[in-house]
């Protein structure tokens, strides 16, 4: 399917747009599918400006960060970007997107082309991690030598500058600078990119795939300064984003590679990481072990049996996690062993082990939470260790302003109505994050959470310039809603332009009626009829809706491990064993 520059702009802002990462509540759908009127509503106002107003339009802004937990003890920041600059950003390159693809066309090893498609779950798709192991033991079959090095802080390191020094080549981008010449667009999308971030020039913000297709070109044009001569001295290998993986037939080859790849990376002020650098023979490299100990486990049917096996599964998951723990080997369990049904007898043992991983490897907390939510859904019992895993994860995270745990928990708490106590709710409100924020004035409004607190504390009053700033989305949704008191921030919507059109074509970035999508599980669907008790349609524990008259084949559900370039593993057929009000308290002006 061919697509259009509004089709494309629709998918890059509907799924493309915020991190993956962030709880089902944050969505940008009706921002996408109201564009157009809004795009119209933007150009008649920066129409009213004045000339030298119009020569710094559009605004810059800054976006809203989200602290997220990766494997081991590492963390990296996601960007939330402002709308305002999103859509300028997105417009650009969606108008030239056609002749990107023909540059990602030109990379003879990359696995990673940013192209646009029209129905994958993220507008730019990701191949899947899994893949990369049957590719390596392809590509170094043969192979005498073997080169794998990666850029140092990518994403972190990106001069926005040298955008058009990929699109137009360094000297002419050098020479002119016009970010109104059409024949040197990469200079707006320039200036674009550091409209996102608050003018910074280094670095490109992580999460929205408009900084995956920025990042491949300027990677592709780093191949090409590489030089035809040097790979041909390739024998197999690829590139994954900016990992690279590649086969030669002797170290000289490998060197000379090197050296030039080290020169055309520097040419656009990135550096190859020298810790993860090497080079070595072929017939030393072999695959990480531990994915096939843990696929090696298996957990049966029936309940005894099921027993032991899931206390074997996460005890050796445990062990193993140890032992490597700068691997996402808990993320990797958890995940496969949400392709079984545990049998209810069982929950007892299955759910304190989740809630023990999630608590020492917090990066699967999204994981655990959606397993929980789906057998709460199926009628499960709850027990009381999940509030005070709640609780805890709330305290131990809340202080160091650790926003994916922090969301998470929250998120986790409105799906199963579950009640902070004072302390975590205290804790919670001075998170300074907009969606944290978000997520606290949602269970605020649904009585479940205790004492006083309250995120006006740091918020103060806030006003139209503060929607350019990091705390957009707060502002923004607190000005559109009955229900959320943030001082000033009605006054702020209606002052600022950009806004006020959004506000007047009802779009919302947090939706506090989305729900779970349960999982798929062997029968999950007769658990989920039968938790209906005789009703055609309710919400679920666990913040699933369930509506009966839909037929099994139209019915949404997922697999953890097959979204966006993760790791679906893969999975030993041995694993495959055969609240209730639909209102919206948050209600909107």
């Amino acid at each position: 399917m061919v697509l259009t520059v509004s089709d494309r702009l629709k998918r890059l802002l509907a799924v493309g747009y915020f991190p993956k990462e962030l709880p089902p509540s944050f969505t940008t759908r009706t921002f996408s599918s109201q564009v157009d009127d809004i795009e119209e509503s933007w150009a008649a106002h920066e129409g009213s400006l004045g000339q030298q107003q119009r020569r710094k339009y559009p605004p810059i802004t800054n976006y809203s960060r989200f602290d997220m937990a990766r494997k081991g003890h590492s963390r990296r920041i996601l960007a939330i970007p402002n709308p305002i600059s999103q859509f300028f950003l997105s417009k650009a390159i969606c108008e030239h997107q056609g002749e990107f693809e023909e540059t990602f066309k030109g990379s003879e090893i990359s696995l990673t082309p940013a192209n646009i498609s029209a129905s994958s779950s993220r507008a730019v798709p990701l191949e899947a991690i899994s893949k990369l192991s049957e590719k390596r033991i392809q590509s170094y079959a043969t192979a005498k030598v073997i080169l794998q090095t990666d850029v140092l802080s990518f994403y972190h390191s990106i001069y926005t500058h040298s955008i058009p020094w990929a699109l137009h080549g360094k000297r002419v981008a050098k020479k002119n600078r016009s970010t109104s010449d059409p024949l040197m667009f990469g200079n707006l999308i320039d200036a674009l990119m550091r409209s996102c971030q608050d003018g910074q020039t280094i670095g490109v913000p992580v999460g929205p795939d408009t900084s995956r297709i920025i990042s491949e070109i300027i990677l592709c044009a780093a191949e090409r300064q590489v030089g035809a001569e040097n790979f041909a001295k390739l024998s197999a290998g690829y590139r994954y984003m900016d990992d690279f993986f590649l086969c030669f037939s002797s170290h000289v080859d490998a060197e000379t590679f090197l050296a030039a790849l080290r020169e055309a990376m520097l040419s656009f002020d990135l550096q190859l990481n020298a810790a993860k650098t090497q080079i070595f023979d072929a017939i030393e490299y072999n695959e990480e072990a531990w994915p096939g100990d843990i696929s090696q486990l298996k957990i049966r049917s029936g309940s005894q049996n099921q027993r032991r096996d899931l206390m074997r599964y996460f005890t050796e998951s445990i062990r193993l996690g140890k032992l490597w723990p700068d691997e996402s080997i808990a993320s990797f369990s958890i995940r496969k062993s949400s392709r079984i049904l545990v049998e209810r007898e069982n929950w007892d043992i299955y759910e304190p082990f989740l809630l023990r991983m999630a608590r020492e490897n917090s990066n699967s907390l999204d994981s655990v939470v959606k397993i929980i939510c789906t057998y709460a859904a199926a009628g499960y019992p709850m027990s009381g260790r999940v509030q005070t895993f709640a609780e805890g994860m709330i305290e131990e995270h809340a202080p160091y302003n650790h926003h994916y745990e922090v969301a998470w928990t929250l998120w986790l708490c409105r799906s199963l109505g579950i009640r902070l106590g004072e302390r975590a709710t205290q804790l919670a409100s001075r998170v300074e994050n907009s969606a944290c924020a978000c997520l606290f004035l949602m269970l605020r409004s649904r009585s479940l959470l205790t004492g006083r607190g309250s995120i006006t504390e740091w918020t103060g009053t806030v006003t139209s310039e503060d929607l350019h700033g990091e705390h957009w989305m707060l502002i923004y949704e607190a000005g559109v809603r009955k229900t959320w008191k943030i001082p000033g921030a009605e006054a702020a919507v209606t002052g600022e332009p950009h806004f006020r059109a959004l506000k007047e074509k009802d779009v919302s970035f947090f939706d506090t009626s989305a729900r779970n999508v349960p999982l798929e599980l062997p029968q999950i669907n007769r658990l989920l009829e039968r938790a209906l008790e005789g009703r055609r349609t309710a919400v679920l524990n666990g913040n699933i809706l369930f509506e009966s008259r839909i037929p099994r084949s139209r019915r949404e559900y997922q697999t953890l491990g097959e979204d966006y370039g993760e790791d679906s593993g893969n999975w030993d057929e041995e694993f495959h064993v055969f609240g209730n009000e639909l209102d919206d308290l948050d209600e909107l002006f």
